[in-house]
């Protein structure tokens, strides 16, 4: 069975140079997917070459049956791919309740369901959906975020380094509110600093290094590895 995202030899960057060099990965269905690195790796850099935000010179990038190569990121969002960057990534003069709402620009009609699914993974904005989203912890505005993209019900959720600046507590909670993502069918492939805690919730992980896939394995297969934990994991 072909797995639900498939980078095949991707090549590019932005500009004339190329940051990517034959990188290649997978997501399966319903399946949490890490990528970490040093910094520099390239590890942002693979994810915005999924949603077309890279200057692609060379390999493909096949979701769902489809060779979504070159498309717009408004037709990749179309396809069923939502995409969560690290900054910037809400309305901050905006209530939770709008954002989820901007969040929803595709669909047509009633949207009763669309709020209730994000709520029940997020109760928290639930109880303070009237408030402005500016005035949320960052832990919070993160999960404004990821229920902002959820609002259309995509096949696969791309998040860079959402635990970025969050503590431990809500660094937790992000990746318990992503394990419960997964559990409503919906994939992810993640960018994360913290590569042993992600690799420890993570099914599977990559290895980036200096644009270039290093190594990739299960997420427990990887941290044990006492070589890759001291080249790329901080020992």
């Amino acid at each position: 069975m072909a797995a639900l995202l498939s980078m095949e030899n991707v090549t590019g960057g932005y500009g004339d140079a190329d940051i990517l060099h034959s990188v290649s990965m997978s997501v399966e269905d319903k399946e949490i997917v890490v990528i970490v690195g040093p910094n520099g790796a390239g590890k942002s850099t693979a994810m915005k070459a999924v949603f077309g935000l890279l200057n692609v010179r060379g390999g493909r990038t096949v979701f769902d049956g489809d060779d979504i190569t070159g498309w717009s990121p408004n037709r990749i969002v179309q396809r069923g791919i939502c995409y969560v960057p690290q900054v910037d990534n809400i309305f901050r003069e905006m209530s939770i309740h709008e954002n989820l709402e901007m969040g929803a620009f595709l669909k047509k009609g009633d949207l009763s369901a669309a709020y209730d699914r994000v709520y029940e993974l997020f109760p928290d904005l639930k109880e303070r959906r009237k408030t402005m989203a500016g005035s949320l912890s960052g832990g919070q505005r993160q999960m404004v975020a990821m229920g902002r993209a959820l609002m259309l019900d995509p096949k696969l959720l791309l998040l860079d380094e959402p635990t970025a600046g969050l503590s431990p507590k809500y660094m937790e909670q992000i990746f318990q509110i992503s394990r419960d993502v997964r559990d409503t069918g919906v994939a992810i492939l993640l960018v994360e600093q913290h590569a042993k805690q992600a690799l420890a919730f993570a099914d599977r992980g990559y290895v980036l290094a200096a644009g270039q896939n290093r190594h990739e394995g299960t997420g427990a297969d990887l941290l044990a590895d006492r070589e890759i934990a001291e080249m790329f994991l901080g020992g």
